[in-house]
């Protein structure tokens, strides 16, 4: 990543199973993201929920399509302004069956 990296993690096959469930609910991509995804589990810098569901639900079908073909979802939040002090944070998500590990710039 070109940008220093606030959080990165990877979802589940079933997980994303439950967000498609979710979605289906009309459940807001916030919600979802805030209670599958963070809920009880580890913490993120500031805005990282934001950004991802503002991510996911720039491209809900993705998400939908990933999980019917058995991939799991990456995704890695980078800080906007290329500081750790913004607030800000760009989500990028990466589907498939491989493994990945995102990288911060030296």
């Amino acid at each position: 990543m070109s940008k220093p990296i606030a959080h990165q993690a990877k979802l589940t096959n079933t997980q994303l199973a439950k967000m498609v469930k979710a979605h289906q609910k009309v459940t807001t991509w916030l919600s979802i993201v805030s209670t599958l995804v963070f809920a009880g589990g580890p913490t993120a810098p500031a805005g990282v929920a934001t950004a991802l569901a503002s991510a996911l639900a720039g491209s809900p079908n993705s998400l939908i399509a990933a999980y019917y073909s058995g991939k799991y979802a990456y995704h890695v939040s980078v800080y906007a302004s290329g500081k750790k002090t913004s607030l800000s944070k760009i989500t990028y998500i990466y589907y498939t069956k491989s493994n990945l590990s995102f990288r911060s710039p030296r």
